[in-house]
Order: structure tokens, then C-alpha cells, then sequence
């Protein structure tokens, strides 16, 4: 077996199983120990599905078809997060997001027009972290801003300046948890942290 098939076949595996921990408490027909930790497999679940993504947007010569496959997942990502569904689904959101945008930004031929799209996914999550309307739109501000982050890190030319941006979060998250006068800038330090590590991991390992 070629390493690439075996590739292949490890992301079809971890695809499955994470896809399986991920709705482990929907399956009625698992037994109650292992029900009983549907929280624990749905974080094994997003390292499970990330790897997946990564494994699937190098192994797979049919870069388009994984680029349409991902593409669908964060429309379907996005449907669970503002559609009435059930809570399960809404439940696996990000999970989706997350990987899918990896795979899409691997594997999508369109890098200027993803790169505009995605930077005003992260804009459009950084309203959101701010706004003070609603706060629904403030709980899906991560969900937004992390898919955003990661595509625009991986598809734009200049890596420089992605690692820029993504220290930038990293000082103002830092700042904001460490500042005793904005509770609102405060509450918020730890998602822009956890984007800019993300933007920055990614866009180092391009």
C-alpha cells in the first residue's frame, strides 16, 4: 500500500469516526457508558475531523471535488448555527466549521476571491464579539472568526503578513485579559487569543 492511499484511507477513517463522536449522543443504540461521555468524544471528535481535513486536502488528487465536499460542509455548518434546528446539530457547529474551512482552504483553485470572503468572515465575527444587541450573535462570534482566520491564513500570497495579523490578536487578547476596566474587552480576550494562535499556527505551517 502506497503511503498516499494510506493516507487517504486515514482520512476517510478519522472522517467517520469523528463524525461518529461528534452525534454519539443521538445514537440510541450505544450503550449508556459510552453515551455517558458524549462530551469527552466530541472533543476527541474536532481533533478527529481536523486531522481528517488535513490528511484529505493533501492525499486526494481531486483537489476540486474535496473543495466542493468542504464548501458544502460550511454552508451546512452555517445552517446549523442560524437555522432552528435541533440542538445536536447546533451542538456540532463548530466542529464543522472548523474542519471543513481547513479542508476548503487547502484544496479551493479560487485564492483572492476565498481571501476576501474569508477576511469578512473574521470581520463580520469581530461585529459580532462587539455588538450589544443580541446576545446569540455574540455566542457565535468564535464560529465565525475562527473558519475566517484559518482560510484567510492558509489561501492568502503574503504568509508575512497573515503572521502579522494573527500577533496582533494574540497582543490585543493578552492585553484584554490582563486590563481591569473594560468588562466587555475583557469578556472577550480569550476568543481573540485563541484566533490569533490559531491564525498564526497555521499561517507558520503553510
Amino acid at each position: 500500500m502506497t503511503k498516499e492511499k494510506r493516507h487517504q484511507l486515514l482520512a476517510i477513517g478519522f472522517f467517520v469516526f469523528g463524525i461518529i463522536f461528534l452525534y454519539v449522543e443521538g445514537i440510541s443504540l450505544l450503550p449508556p457508558r459510552i453515551t455517558q461521555n458524549a462530551i469527552l468524544l466530541k472533543g476527541i471528535s474536532l481533533v478527529l475531523l481536523s486531522v481528517a481535513a488535513i490528511l484529505a486536502g493533501t492525499a486526494f488528487e481531486n483537489k476540486r471535488r474535496i473543495s466542493v465536499i468542504s464548501g458544502v460542509g460550511l454552508a451546512i455548518g452555517l445552517g446549523f448555527l442560524y437555522l432552528p434546528v435541533p440542538s445536536i446539530l447546533r451542538g456540532s457547529t463548530f466542529h464543522l466549521l472548523f474542519a471543513c474551512a481547513i479542508a476548503f482552504g487547502m484544496t479551493t483553485p479560487a485564492k483572492r476571491p476565498v481571501s476576501i470572503i474569508s477576511a469578512l468572515f473574521a470581520c463580520v465575527g469581530i461585529v459580532f464579539l462587539y455588538q450589544p444587541f443580541s446576545s446569540s450573535l455574540n455566542s457565535t462570534a468564535l464560529h465565525l472568526l475562527l473558519p475566517g482566520v484559518t482560510v484567510f491564513s492558509i489561501v492568502f500570497s503574503q504568509k508575512t503578513l497573515c503572521e502579522q495579523i494573527s500577533v496582533g490578536l494574540i497582543a490585543l487578547g493578552l492585553i484584554a485579559l490582563c486590563q481591569p476596566f473594560l468588562i466587555l474587552f475583557y469578556q472577550t480576550g480569550f476568543q481573540l487569543l485563541l484566533t490569533g494562535l490559531t491564525g498564526f499556527i497555521v499561517a507558520a505551517h503553510r
